[in-house]
């Protein structure tokens, strides 16, 4: 080769090198790549954002987000949906939860009355994703740049972590914050972040009005109006009034309807994208059978009355049939009366028990007339009063009637209690109860409260707690009105529950529970294995539950709870 060709080749590599510099630098202008923080020309020993720090850091892309125009991206529909549509969630459940979960496309559980796999529209879908982003300005060639949070569970940083690999696919580039403890509180209860995971409890629709009506957002929370954790700043007319007709419905076969129609609202709305129902797992010795799991409350004690022993393990009729059942944690402190954990429902009823398909069933309670509900008993509609009339068979533990005076006492007791008075408001709207005799009474009202029986989910016994904080009070106080009463307390390390022989219905073939306390899991699992313990609820490892299901003397159950793992999106607005 002569030098003057020599001398043309490398004029055209210095133009096309050249080129390129120019076709990279107009790539990225609109992002400030090549532009200084303060908007000045580079002089002197000042660098430009490229040469300051390494262009793979957080700290570079967050220079380059705050050059982006518009500081509101996620208020387009088109980039909500572009992002859903990028997901893999299958890939997301694989990696978390192997062969045990599978995708949610509702906001309940599969088991659910209520399920409806509204989200099924957004099926990983790649040329979707960049259709949608097509329609905005961004893309591979301009990406858009936006955060993601949460707190620091682990599972919540390895889907992050996807998430952002599927998002880089398409030309959205996430930026992850920091995980921390403090992160929802800091973050997403004040509408601080853009893209978030967390995760919400769900089980019979009750609790969706406080997440999604546009008055529950944070900023319109007082006194009066609770419970306003609508911390994805969504509003929506039609799906407030929607949530407001569910809560005025009786009729789960209407409900049912209304909860279809809401979440198509959210799905078009493209707000939240669920991802799977986090797992409740129990493994358990095989001389135990017919066990099941409650989808409303993820509790292990769920049908106690319909277990059976194996042939092999009855007992003759003057020996004890005992199961020990292994607790991870400390002692038998109850968080408060309306949350009893280990101990579910065994020793304490209320009025009414809701059921698998969110409908309220009586349980001390015979029969009562509603004048919202009925017209033909001669109880004037305006009055707001209920009369309930108690089952004359109910008993304490030690044979003493429940009475009318019982209830009076516990809505007293809960009434003086601001930990119970921030957990629900309605409380508020109940003027007083008016005893008629020892089975009668009336709730009367201040003004129309649609899902009252809730308010009646545990009864305690007059006088019980003796002058005690009801949100802090011991085991020790509980007079048992459930299937099983408080035995030995074991120095705080074990709480054994005998059979109540005075409960209403059938009772269990188990004649006592003993419940070991022990805050390393990793113990309870080999006492597990040795045949030490006969039940354990576990979390969901894969590793774990292989292992377990691989042991020939027990059994695993692995089913869908009611906590709703998702990807949330922020449309609180930022100012420009």
């Amino acid at each position: 080769m002569n030098k003057s060709n020599k001398k043309i080749i490398l004029i055209v590599l210095l133009i096309l090198i050249f080129i390129s510099i120019y076709m990279y630098s107009c790539e990225y202008n609109d992002l400030g790549l090549f532009n200084t923080l303060g908007g000045e020309e580079e002089t002197g020993n000042e660098k430009n954002i490229a040469d300051e720090i390494d262009i793979s850091s957080n700290e570079y892309f967050l220079k380059l987000k705050a050059k982006q125009k518009n500081k509101n991206p996620l208020n387009d529909i088109n980039i909500r949906k572009a992002i859903f549509y990028a997901i893999d969630r299958k890939r997301i459940v694989n990696e978390l939860l192997g062969g045990y979960g599978e995708v949610l496309d509702s906001l309940f559980t599969i088991d659910s009355y209520y399920y409806y796999p509204a989200w099924s529209e957004y099926d990983y879908d790649l040329g979707k994703a960049k259709e949608f982003l097509s329609k905005t300005e961004y893309g591979v060639d301009n990406p858009l740049i936006i955060t993601i949070g949460s707190g620091d569970r682990d599972s919540w940083q390895t889907i992050k972590k996807m998430i952002k690999e599927d998002l880089h696919k398409i030309g959205i580039e996430v930026i992850s914050n920091e995980p921390s403890n403090e992160w929802y509180k800091d973050c997403a209860m004040k509408g601080n972040y853009e893209l978030g995971v967390w995760a919400i409890e769900n089980f019979d629709g009750s609790s969706l009005n406080f997440n999604f009506s546009s008055d529950k957002m944070p900023i319109y929370k007082t006194d009066e109006n609770k419970n306003c954790n609508n911390f994805y700043w969504y509003n929506n007319s039609k799906a407030d009034e929607i949530l407001k007709n569910i809560i005025n419905e009786s009729d789960t076969v209407r409900k049912k309807e209304l909860y279809r129609e809401f979440q198509g609202i959210l799905v078009q709305d493209a707000v939240i994208l669920p991802l799977y129902s986090r797992l409740f797992s129990i493994a358990y010795n095989k001389k135990i059978e017919n066990i099941d799991i409650s989808i409303k409350d993820n509790k292990v004690f769920f049908n106690i009355e319909n277990w059976t022993l194996s042939d092999e393990e009855q007992k003759s009729e003057d020996e004890i049939n005992e199961i020990i059942i292994g607790y991870e944690g400390e002692n038998y402190i109850l968080p408060n009366s309306l949350d009893l954990d280990y101990i579910s429902n065994l020793v304490l009823k209320g009025l009414w028990e809701i059921n698998e398909n969110g409908e309220y069933e009586p349980i001390l309670v015979e029969e009562y007339y509603d004048s919202s509900e009925h017209n033909t008993t001669g109880i004037s509609s305006l009055e707001n009063k209920v009369k309930v009339m108690l089952n004359d068979k109910i008993s304490w533990e030690d044979g003493t009637p429940i009475t009318s005076g019982d209830v009076e006492y516990t809505y007293n007791t809960m009434l003086e209690d601001d930990v119970i008075m921030n957990i629900d408001e309605d409380y508020y709207k109940i003027e007083e109860i008016e005893i008629i005799n020892e089975k009668e009474f009336n709730i009367v009202f201040q003004e129309n409260v649609k899902d009252w029986k809730k308010l009646f989910s545990v009864i305690l016994k007059e006088g019980s707690l003796n002058g005690k904080d009801i949100s802090n009070f011991s085991v020790k106080d509980i007079i048992a009105n459930g299937p099983y009463k408080v035995g030995d307390y074991g120095d705080e390390k074990y709480l054994l529950l005998k059979k109540n022989e005075f409960y209403l219905v059938k009772s269990s073939e188990i004649d006592s529970i003993k419940i070991l306390f022990d805050t390393d899991i990793n113990n309870l699992i080999s006492m597990l294995k040795a045949g030490e313990i006969d039940i354990l609820s576990i979390r969901p490892d894969l590793i774990l539950m292989r292992s377990l299901e691989e042991n020939e003397d027990l059994d695993l159950l692995v089913e869908p709870g009611n906590v709703l793992e998702h990807l949330a999106i922020s449309l609180k607005p930022v100012e420009e």
